[in-house]
């Protein structure tokens, strides 16, 4: 007989594969040493009482949004094609100390301990990403790989030389002080580290132009965005080799697209929605709000890599 929804099932806790860990996390479950619990139908748990959908600060019901978007851990659109972009010019492997910056809920740091075998520690500015990521890492017997830090990009201060790869995706436009913060990039670099950047910027235009200002109003916090330009000098000021910066605008704009009409086309099949549905909106004007500067031309995404220069004996 088929189960019913919402029935609860016991299996032993060795075969939870790290999907079905992160989805039992969302829940509420606790996962016991031997057995697990289940849930066949989550969407017809308990709801829970986040208030009205917003996108500023990361509830549980947000989190959650995000996830039905854009994949397990995931809090930005940096679908699995992007990943690979980002981090295979970087050589990463078992040997190399990796650091991501703006960790979100630690999915991208998973896909890169699952694909390189390689160490990750991940920075995040906010406390609630950052206390879920360690959890979830533990619940999956990841957390000798993987940790998690609370930290502030205007004040960052990372341990010297304790990088080989650093990575970011998305992480950097609000912060203000772009010089500073490079600054301390750098500093955590050892010789020869590199350092791949994926961001929101302009090229060719006026910070204040109207499809920007329009965007800044719907941003959870300010943005400080860059000239590609001056990226380009500011980074080669840390210390850096800048060798790329390419206009990845329209894949990014793609991937958003995409994973937005692969939900529509899910709840239009007749998916559940809810609960979830109304935060799912929520996001979607945000998001919406990008792309539409992005249309503009205003609004750019560059993905820049940088390397530091070996160290004359």
């Amino acid at each position: 007989m088929g189960a019913d929804a919402g029935e609860v099932k016991e299996q032993p806790a060795a075969k939870v594969p790290l999907k079905e860990r992160l989805k039992l996390w969302w829940e509420g479950y606790e996962l016991q040493e031997k057995r697990k619990l289940v849930v066949t139908e989550a969407e017809d748990l308990p709801i829970e009482d986040d208030g009205p959908p917003t996108v500023h600060g990361w509830s549980l019901s947000r989190r959650k949004s995000v996830v039905t978007l854009f994949g397990d851990g995931m809090t930005r659109c940096v679908p699995d094609t992007t990943k690979q972009k980002l981090t295979n010019p970087l050589g990463i492997n078992k040997t190399l100390s990796v650091v991501e910056l703006g960790s979100g809920l630690g999915g991208f740091a998973h896909w890169v301990n699952e694909k390189f075998e390689a160490y990750v520690d991940g920075y995040e500015e906010d406390q609630d990403l950052v206390n879920a990521s360690n959890e979830m890492t533990k619940m999956a017997g990841n957390s000798r790989f993987l940790r998690f830090h609370k930290c502030d990009f205007e004040e960052f201060d990372p341990k010297p030389k304790s990088a080989n790869v650093a990575y970011a995706s998305e992480a950097l436009f609000t912060v203000k002080n772009k010089a500073a913060c490079f600054a301390r990039i750098h500093s955590m670099m050892k010789n020869e580290g590199q350092f791949m950047m994926s961001d929101y910027m302009v090229e060719g235009v006026s910070l204040d132009h109207p499809a920007l200002l329009e965007w800044y109003e719907m941003e959870p916090k300010k943005p400080h965005l860059l000239e590609v330009q001056e990226a380009r000098t500011l980074l080669t000021k840390a210390g850096f080799e800048v060798s790329i910066a390419e206009d990845t605008t329209d894949e990014y704009r793609a991937n958003v697209l995409k994973a937005f009409a692969e939900y529509a086309q899910k709840t239009s099949a007749g998916a559940k929605s809810g609960h979830l549905h109304d935060w799912v909106l929520k996001e979607g004007e945000l998001w919406t709000a990008r792309v539409k500067a992005m249309e503009s031309g205003a609004l750019k995404v560059f993905r820049i890599y940088a390397r530091v220069p070996p160290e004359i004996v």
